[in-house]
C-alpha cells in the first residue's frame, strides 16, 4: 500500500482543477460516516476570512483612514476590539483629523481630547449645536432691508458688529469662547459703515472718509484715510488692513502706522494679502489687444475676448513696487457669456472673503451652462487662482461661513440655499472637493452639500457667519450663535441667554 507521502504528492500533481475535484468527491464517497464528522469538524474550525486592515502597516492605516468619514472611522471603531486599536490610535486619528479639519486644530494628543474634537467636528457637520445662545439684535441694516452684511464680522471666535442702537457710532465686540466683551468708538463718535475682524485686529470705516484700527491683545488705537467708501474689497489679515477700488489699492500696516496707495488701470478683481510681509497681488481683468484705458467696465466676461493680469507688489524704499507680473487666460473653461455680480448702487463687486487675507469676485453664468451657475475667483496666498463652482441652488451672494477658517483646513462651509428656489430657508454643509476637469492655470474646487437642514420660518436670516466651533445667524431681533462644544459655558455677553433651537 503507497504511502500518505505518495498518495499526497500524486494528488499535488494533478494540475487540472476538475481532476482533483474528481478524486476529492470519490475520496468523501468512499468515507465512512464516522470518517466525514471528523472531515466536518475539522473544516468547521478552519476560517476562510481575512483581516486585511489588521495585516497592514499603522501608517497604511492612517493613510486609509483620510478617505473615510469622521463618523464612519467612529462607526467602524465596533466591528472588533483589534479594529478599535487599530482605529483608535493616535497616529490614526491625527491623520484622519488633519485631512479633514486643517493642520493648526489639533492641540492635545490625549486619546480623550482627540474623541471630544471628532465629536464637535461630526456635530458641526450634521448642524447639531451642543450649546445655543441668543444676544439681542442690534445690527446696522442697509437700504434693501436685508441684513447688512458688512455690518458684522468674525474670525476665530472674535465676533464684531456695529450697534444701530448707538446711531452706528459703537463696535460691539466680544471673544465668544471666553465671553469677554468690550466696544469701541471713536473720541467723536464717528458713524461706522464697515467692519472687519482679523486674528490680530478690528477694523471699521467711517463716514468722514477713515479706517479706524484696534489691537485686540494690546488695545493700541491707529486710523488712516481713505480715498471713499465706494471700495469693491476690504480684507484684514495679521496687522495688516487693505482696502480695494476699481483701480487703486490702500495697504495699511498697524505695526508701522504706514498707509500706502498703489494706483492700476482698472479693472481690479481681487486680491490677495501677505500676513508676514508688506506685500501683495493683484488680479485685474483686461480686454485682449486694446490700450483703452478703460478696457472693461460693464460686468461681462468673454473667455475669448478677456484674459486676467497677475501683479505682485512689495515694498522698496517705504513705496510698493511691482516685482512679478503675468498675464493668463480666463482660468474657467466653460465658453460664453459670463457676468461679474456687481452692486446696483455704484457697480462695484459683491464683497467675498472665502478664506482670510483673501477677496473674492463672483461670477455668475448668463447662458445656463448645466456644470455651473455661479462661480468665485479667490487668490491664495502663493498666488495660485482658485475657481470656486457654486450649484445653483446656492446663495454665494450673501456671507457665508468656513468653520475651517482659523485651522486652514479644507473646508467646512455652512450656506444658505436660494429662498426662491426652494420657497423655505434652508441651511446647507458641505465640502469643497478637487474639481480639475473645468478649469486650466488654475485649482478647482467644486462645493458638495452633504447636510441640508430646514430653518423655522419664525426666524428669517440669509446671512451666515463664523468658524471654528461657533457659527454665527444673524436674523430680525437677536442673534443666533451655535457652539458645538457641549464644555462651553457662556458668560461675560449682556443680555445672552441659553436658546433651544
Amino acid at each position: 500500500m503507497p504511502s500518505p507521502k505518495l498518495i499526497l504528492e500524486g494528488f499535488m500533481a494533478l494540475r487540472d482543477n476538475s481532476s482533483r475535484r474528481a478524486v476529492i468527491n470519490e475520496i468523501v464517497d468512499s468515507l465512512s460516516s464516522h470518517e466525514i464528522r471528523e472531515v466536518k469538524s475539522r473544516l468547521e474550525s478552519m476560517t476562510f476570512q481575512c483581516d486585511l486592515l489588521d495585516k497592514l502597516p499603522l501608517e497604511l492605516v492612517a493613510m486609509l483612514a483620510e478617505y473615510l468619514e469622521l463618523a464612519d472611522l467612529i462607526l467602524l471603531r465596533r466591528v472588533s476590539k483589534r479594529w478599535y486599536e487599530l482605529l483608535s490610535s493616535t497616529i490614526v486619528i491625527t491623520t484622519a483629523m488633519r485631512y479633514h479639519m486643517g493642520k493648526n486644530v489639533i492641540k492635545s494628543d490625549s486619546p480623550v481630547d482627540l474623541d471630544a474634537l471628532i465629536k464637535k467636528r461630526i456635530r458641526a457637520e450634521r448642524g447639531l449645536p451642543a450649546v445655543v445662545v441668543t444676544i439681542p439684535n442690534n445690527l446696522s441694516r442697509d437700504l434693501r432691508k436685508d441684513m447688512n452684511r458688512d455690518g458684522i464680522s468674525c474670525f476665530n471666535g472674535v465676533c464684531a458688529w456695529i450697534e444701530e442702537s448707538t446711531d452706528q457710532t459703537t463696535i460691539f465686540v466680544v471673544h465668544l469662547p471666553t465671553g469677554k466683551s468690550r466696544t469701541l468708538t471713536t473720541e467723536n463718535r464717528e458713524e461706522f459703515t464697515h467692519v472687519e475682524v482679523s486674528d490680530t485686529l478690528v477694523s471699521a470705516t467711517s463716514v468722514r472718509g477713515y479706517c479706524h484700527v484696534w489691537n485686540m491683545s494690546t488695545e493700541q488705537y491707529k486710523s488712516f484715510r481713505i480715498p471713499s467708501l465706494q471700495f469693491a474689497h476690504y480684507i484684514s489679515i495679521g496687522s495688516k488692513v487693505v482696502l480695494g477700488y476699481v483701480d487703486s489699492v490702500v495697504h495699511f500696516c498697524f505695526d508701522s502706522g504706514v498707509a500706502r496707495s498703489i494706483k492700476l488701470r482698472p479693472f481690479i478683481v481681487t486680491l490677495s494679502v501677505h500676513a508676514e510681509e508688506d506685500a501683495l497681488t493683484v488680479v485685474s481683468v483686461r480686454r485682449r489687444h486694446s490700450d483703452n484705458i478703460q478696457p472693461w467696465k460693464d460686468g461681462t466676461l468673454f473667455v475669448e475676448e478677456h484674459h486676467l493680469n497677475v501683479q505682485k507688489f512689495s515694498v522698496y524704499e517705504n513705496k510698493f513696487i511691482r516685482t512679478w507680473q503675468q498675464y493668463r487666460e480666463l482660468p474657467f473653461q466653460m465658453k460664453g457669456l459670463w457676468e461679474l455680480q456687481c452692486e446696483p448702487e455704484d457697480m462695484m463687486p459683491y464683497r467675498e472673503s472665502l478664506c482670510p487675507g483673501q477677496s473674492s469676485a463672483l461670477v455668475v453664468n448668463c447662458i445656463g451652462d448645466p456644470f455651473v451657475n455661479t462661480l468665485s475667483l479667490s487668490l491664495e496666498a502663493d498666488d495660485q487662482i482658485t475657481v470656486h463652482f457654486h450649484p445653483a441652488e446656492l446663495d454665494f451672494k450673501n456671507q457665508h461661513a468656513n468653520l475651517d477658517y482659523s485651522a486652514r483646513g479644507p473646508g467646512l462651509t455652512y450656506c444658505f440655499e436660494e429662498y426662491e428656489i426652494s420657497m423655505k430657508m434652508k441651511l446647507s454643509i458641505g465640502y469643497e472637493s478637487p474639481e480639475p476637469g473645468h478649469v486650466c492655470d488654475a485649482k478647482g474646487r467644486q462645493f458638495e452639500s452633504r447636510h441640508t437642514i430646514d430653518f423655522p420660518k419664525t426666524r428669517p436670516c440669509t446671512s451666515v457667519l463664523g468658524d471654528g466651533d461657533f457659527v454665527i445667524f444673524p436674523s430680525d431681533d437677536k442673534i443666533w450663535i451655535w457652539c458645538f462644544d457641549e464644555t462651553w459655558l457662556p458668560s461675560g455677553v449682556p443680555d445672552m441667554r441659553i436658546a433651544t433651537w
